[in-house]
């Protein structure tokens, strides 16, 4: 009787100290700024995602929609931009990206040339520090490529 007893509470004490260790480590409140992206139907969309990554959606005069972020698990200072050219988001019609290095954060997005047969976008980044620098580099939009310009 006494090692049954001794057996029930080893048991009893094992289970207690049982954990989930398939649970996930990061805060719910923390959801990447992708999947919440609406469906396109403004002129444009701009995420701040946890963290303060920024992510936009445009839509082009040609019916295309671009795709503007920065690297999610990157620094916010430095890193990477990547520009993803779609004929249509909603139904994941891919065409063609391009990623360049950043130096800083992006500030602003804006379309300089809007016409029919090619857009040209300026991305416009600012240093982190005292110096609060600005760059802007253009990227060439046209119906099946984006380059830089």
């Amino acid at each position: 009787m006494k090692s049954f007893l001794v057996t029930i509470c080893a048991v009893t004490l094992l289970t207690a100290c049982s954990i989930n260790i398939n649970k996930s480590k990061t805060p719910a409140h923390q959801v990447e700024p992708a999947a919440n992206i609406p469906a396109v139907s403004a002129e444009s969309t701009e995420h701040q995602g946890a963290g303060g990554v920024f992510i936009k959606v445009m839509n082009l005069s040609n019916g295309n929609n671009v795709i503007i972020e920065e690297g999610r698990l990157e620094p916010r200072s430095i890193g990477s931009i990547t520009v993803k050219l779609y004929r249509d988001l909603n139904v994941g019609d891919f065409v063609d990206a391009i990623s360049f290095v950043r130096d800083g954060t992006i500030l602003k997005v804006e379309l300089r040339e809007h016409n029919e047969l090619e857009q040209k976008l300026a991305i416009t980044t600012v240093t982190a520090g005292s110096g609060n620098y600005q760059n802007t580099q253009l990227i060439c939009i046209n119906a099946s490529s984006v380059t830089l310009c």
